[in-house]
């Protein structure tokens, strides 16, 4: 009976000491603090960059190929007013041309007036021969000789009306070509590049390209998944240096660039002034709300060496596990999970904490969760 007692209390004593173990054990595990993965919604902001260009660009150049440029009037940044000379070509030939065609219109007005003068002349005397004709003091001869120099008469003051007629053409045309000669601004607009040098030959290119009325806005590149995201009148906000103005989508490419693979975004700008052509700049465009399925905070995300991302998770047995994951939307220190992870799963809250995988901690949620 005694044996039976001893053995009874031996046991207790050992249940006793191996409950106390086990607590002290818990009691002594390293607290954390763990988020939970979890839903959220997230704001999708595509960062696009370009620079800012003119909304509409115009191309001055000359019809007038070959000419040597003979002043150059205006510089990049310029204000100009339409019809304002921009640039002025050698144009000695055209003004020889248009002296030369001056002269022969001269000579054809004198002409001209020598040959109506014969024809009054001609006119006159035929008028008198009819008259002598009726009482039979010239013969029938003489007055057919005078009708036909009336006839030529009035031929030769036809054909002197039509080489006026030619050679008026002819210098309209020298007119023409030499106000070619002047380069002249086609609209209202800011000069934006000048291509046009003194003592060059002028060719196909443009001389100059100008901004019409001075309106500028910025043209950034996406890419094709980029581009099917957006739409026109999508409000942005705009980068440029140190100032952030407002804008709206304008046009989107309706083609991708072979080499780049990329479309053009042209932002019209709510406050342009004070903005420098070609300024680089850089659009913010919020995308509508997004829901993602599973999320952490970007602070729970570990970084390998390669790029690749992974968290150290809290599994079910309280152990430390290393988890790779795969990131999709980051926004506002919210990442997106695409793989790797369950929602209710804990990780640790703080990236780079000095914790291994294999510890065995005590999970502690302090309510920084999503």
């Amino acid at each position: 009976m005694k044996k039976v007692l001893f053995v009874g209390l031996l046991s207790f004593l050992l249940i006793a000491c191996q409950d106390q173990n086990a607590e002290s054990t818990e009691s002594s595990l390293m607290k954390v603090n763990v988020v939970q993965v979890q839903p959220a919604a997230l704001m999708q902001t595509l960062r696009l960059s370009g620079s800012i260009t003119a909304k509409e660009d115009v191309a001055v150049g000359t019809a007038l190929l070959g000419l040597q440029i003979q002043t150059v009037n205006v510089e990049v940044g310029d204000t100009v007013k339409k019809g304002q000379i921009l640039a002025t070509l050698e144009a000695s030939n055209v003004q020889s041309q248009l002296r030369q065609n001056d002269a022969n219109l001269q000579r054809a007005k004198a002409n001209l007036a020598s040959q109506q003068s014969t024809l009054t002349e001609a006119e006159a005397t035929l008028k008198r021969y009819q008259t002598l004709m009726k009482s039979n003091a010239i013969s029938r001869q003489e007055l057919e000789q005078q009708q036909a120099k009336a006839r030529a008469a009035r031929a030769a003051v036809q054909a002197a009306n039509a080489e006026i007629a030619q050679v008026q053409a002819q210098l309209d045309d020298s007119r023409h070509q030499r106000k070619k000669a002047e380069v002249l601004a086609p609209a209202d607009g800011i000069i934006t590049q000048r291509n046009a040098e003194v003592g060059n030959l002028t060719d196909n290119n443009a001389l100059f390209h100008l901004a019409r009325n001075g309106e500028l806005e910025a043209t950034v590149e996406a890419s094709a998944e980029e581009l099917s995201l957006l739409k026109t009148g999508l409000q942005t906000e705009v980068q440029v240096l140190d100032q952030t103005t407002s804008g709206q989508i304008r046009l989107l490419s309706s083609q991708i660039d072979q080499t780049s693979r990329t479309g053009k975004v042209r932002i019209q700008l709510q406050n342009p002034a004070q903005i420098t052509l070609g300024t680089p700049a850089l659009a913010l465009i919020r995308l509508p709300e997004m829901r993602a399925n599973t999320t952490l905070p970007l602070s729970a995300v570990n970084f390998n060496a390669d790029g690749t991302a992974f968290v150290m998770m809290v599994n079910r047995n309280k152990q430390i596990e290393r988890r790779p994951i795969s990131l999709g939307e980051v926004n506002q220190g919210t990442a997106e999970i695409l793989s790797g992870l369950k929602v209710g799963e804990q990780v640790l809250q703080k990236a780079g904490a000095l914790i291994n995988e294999g510890d065995w901690v005590e999970p502690k949620n302090d309510g920084a969760a999503l």
